[in-house]
């Protein structure tokens, strides 16, 4: 396969635009190019230039083109890591991208397992929720069944904590409030909520606004996450295909509401006190947060104690009951934090002044205000032109300045109607007339004000 081909395929599979190939075309085909003919080299360009990604370079590179779609989606990569790994991020004809999830043939084919992914799917496709990734299709594709989820852009709990070590137990109150709000109401409709760990809470961007704030978000809620493929593959037919598990398929288990609390709250702990080591994920048993994160409001953490204690009585009944109880501790800290504030707040002094009888009342001081447009006549002294002119007291300089100034414009008007053929009069008349206005009233205010502290001393 040459260049050409490799661009007419492009096409065919509406890869990219008619307009971003030739503009591929256009940088690409160069006279200095010596390598112009090279497919490999020609694809590495497009990747480093984003018009591909590494997966269908790949693709395209090996010949199995099938592989560049799945149903009516245009596949851009396969995810390998993070809370859609196993999954394919697509693209729709309108442009908008997607995570695509095969469900493991296994369950299609057992009729109790089949029946309950198809309740759990109904109801996922109903729920419009603003903090759980909400399914938008599903399909079958060469014989096996999908879901297509929304595609989450941004940070996941487990990279921030990666990178941080923990979070501000303000932040981190905020972020697992909202996560609860988002567990409840999944809980409420019967549906699961995924594995809840620090993979599947996203800090989402906005898609309109990259850099405006973002927004909590629960992946993989909705479908039993052992119903879902955890890898796929390119067949020999060149269709990309879910990856069967033979024998060791034992059933879907999905976990209970105690456990799915419990998760929660392991979600909370690790927010506040940075990721679990492995020797707490093994056996369980969760020091006290205090210990760890002292600056964490008391209420705060003993909530979280709580939540991971090891003795089940001990956990909220319902994460409803926990979500209200981070309520009120994140009022209860702000309220705190209000009135330390309120303390060092200055009242200014203002000292009292001693009261002197008078025999006889004081006469209040009656300032004088000059009319706006006194009745004189126009060659009066105050209204001449001589007048203004003494008053603002230009000097050479000053007049220099204007009349080269009005000149060099004339020059540059007259330079740029020969250069350009366009006429500029207008635009200048325009920009002559709001400098000259500015400047009237500029002047009109600084004699104002002078007429004002004049008349102030006088009266004063």
């Amino acid at each position: 396969m040459n260049v050409d081909q490799v661009i007419q395929t492009i096409i065919e599979k509406k890869l990219l635009t008619s307009r971003d190939v030739e503009g591929a075309k256009q940088r690409w085909f160069v006279a200095n190019r010596t390598e112009s003919a090279d497919v490999k080299m020609f694809l590495k360009w497009m990747v480093l230039n984003k018009f591909l990604s590494e997966f269908q370079a790949m693709v395209l590179v090996s010949g199995k083109v099938s592989a560049l779609k799945i149903a009516n989606y245009k596949v851009i990569e396969i995810i390998k890591t993070g809370a859609y790994a196993g999954g394919v991020k697509v693209q729709n004809p309108l442009g908008e991208q997607f995570a695509l999830q095969f469900v493991k043939d296994e369950v299609i084919k057992d009729p109790a397992l089949n029946n309950k992914f198809q309740g759990q799917l109904q109801i996922g496709l109903e729920i419009k929720h603003p903090h759980l990734a909400g399914l938008v299709d599903n399909g079958e594709s060469n014989g096996h069944s999908f879901i297509v989820r929304e595609f989450l852009e941004g940070e996941s709990l487990e990279m921030i904590l990666s990178r941080r070590g923990k979070i501000p137990h303000q932040n981190a109150a905020k972020i697992m409030a909202i996560v609860m709000v988002a567990v409840a109401h999944a809980q409420e409709k019967s549906v699961p909520c995924g594995n809840l760990s620090n993979s599947d809470i996203f800090l989402a961007t906005n898609k309109n606004q990259p850099k405006g704030p973002k927004t909590v978000k629960v992946a993989n809620a909705f479908i039993s996450t052992g119903m879902i493929a955890t890898e796929v593959k390119v067949s020999p037919e060149g269709n990309i295909i879910p990856v069967t598990s033979g024998g060791s398929f034992t059933g879907v288990k999905d976990l209970t509401l105690a456990e799915e609390n419990f998760r929660v709250g392991k979600l909370l702990y690790s927010s506040l006190a940075g990721k679990l080591s492995a020797e707490v994920e093994g056996s369980g048993i969760f020091p006290a947060l205090s210990s760890i994160t002292p600056e964490a409001p008391e209420e705060l953490a003993a909530l979280a104690d709580q939540m991971v204690s090891s003795n089940v009585s001990d956990r909220p009944a319902k994460i409803a009951h926990a979500a209200k109880a981070l309520r009120v501790s994140l009022a209860a800290e702000e309220e705190a934090v209000a009135g330390r504030n309120e303390e060092y707040i200055a009242v200014p002094y203002v000292p009292t002044m001693p009261n002197f009888e008078t025999t006889q009342p004081s006469t209040p001081k009656l300032k004088k205000v000059s009319n706006v447009r006194p009745d004189v006549s126009e060659d009066d002294e105050e209204f001449s032109i001589k007048k203004l002119i003494a008053e603002f007291n230009p000097d050479v300089r000053d007049l220099t300045f204007l009349g080269l100034g009005s000149v060099l414009s004339l020059l540059i008007v007259a330079f740029l109607h020969l250069i350009t053929g366009w006429h500029f009069m207008s635009l200048v008349c325009l920009i002559m007339g709001g400098v000259i206005s500015y400047s009237v009233e500029s002047f009109c205010n600084w004699r104002n004000s002078q007429n004002n502290d004049a008349q102030s001393a006088e009266d004063y």
